[in-house]
């Protein structure tokens, strides 16, 4: 009998978060079918069988339960995805965050741009004040900079605030829906991902940062992942994977006994 894990993996790390999946810990009388999932000890307590990371839980036996024999309610054992399909979940929920991630900073730019945008006469006039300044110090690029921003055209500043919004709502649909692990929003994910490759590479040919490199490499990896894991656009198939998360309904009448 396996008391504790022996190395860390992510069932193990889940369980931290979320709780065990013990089915065993308030069911009332144990049966003999259920020796695999259940041990009840001298001292008034029981061992019962995490079904996800295979932990098994010291806890009090239950005075009272609703479920006074495991075996009789019917239901089945509960579930919770492990190995592949937990990596696959957890995988998903990091793009998800990474593509939240990017939906507030797109609208933090549009916040920025509706300020610029109301106090437009304003920004002009610091902006060629500061142009007036230094032009005569050698601050060829810092003039240059604000040049631009002297003879900036509400019109442009729409149209960026226009272009925040949409990629922050672009953005922000991917991760509500990768987070859910909604086939659509994999297929959205790819094909936006995708889009936005051109103007990357192109960013990274005019200048060359880490910043630019490291974008450009994760969008790749992104739908690399994306297309051949989860195999999207005929890719392996077709079809979803037998460990494919968004293949996976959950059965509300279905109770989880979870552990903190």
């Amino acid at each position: 009998m396996r008391v504790a894990p022996k190395s860390w993996h992510n069932e193990a790390w889940i369980c931290s978060i979320e709780g065990h999946v013990a089915p065993t810990a308030d069911v009332q009388r144990l049966s003999d079918a259920d020796a695999a999932l259940g041990v009840d000890l001298d001292d008034s307590t029981r061992l019962s069988r995490c079904l996800r990371c295979d932990l098994w839980v010291p806890v009090p036996l239950p005075r009272s339960s609703e479920l006074p024999v495991l075996r009789d309610t019917g239901d089945p054992l509960p579930a919770p995805r492990r190995q592949r399909a937990l990596e696959d979940a957890i995988i998903m929920r990091l793009i998800a965050i990474e593509r939240g991630v990017h939906a507030v900073a797109f609208l933090l730019i549009a916040g920025a741009i509706a300020l610029i945008w109301s106090h437009l006469r304003s920004v002009h006039r610091w902006s060629s004040s500061l142009v007036d300044q230094l032009s005569n110090g050698g601050h060829h690029t810092i003039s240059s900079a604000l040049s631009k921003i002297s003879h900036l055209h509400s019109s442009t500043l729409l149209f960026l605030f226009i272009m925040a919004i949409l990629y922050a709502a672009i953005e922000g649909i991917e991760a509500v829906g990768l987070w859910y692990e909604r086939r659509w929003a994999e297929y959205l994910t790819v094909i936006a991902t995708a889009g936005f490759l051109p103007l990357e590479i192109h960013e990274l040919i005019a200048k060359v940062s880490v910043l630019r490199l490291g974008a450009l490499v994760a969008n790749v990896m992104i739908i690399v992942y994306l297309v051949v894991a989860k195999r999207l656009f005929g890719v392996r198939s077709g079809a979803p994977a037998p460990f494919d998360s968004s293949a996976h309904v959950e059965d509300p009448k279905r109770t989880h006994h979870r552990l903190s």
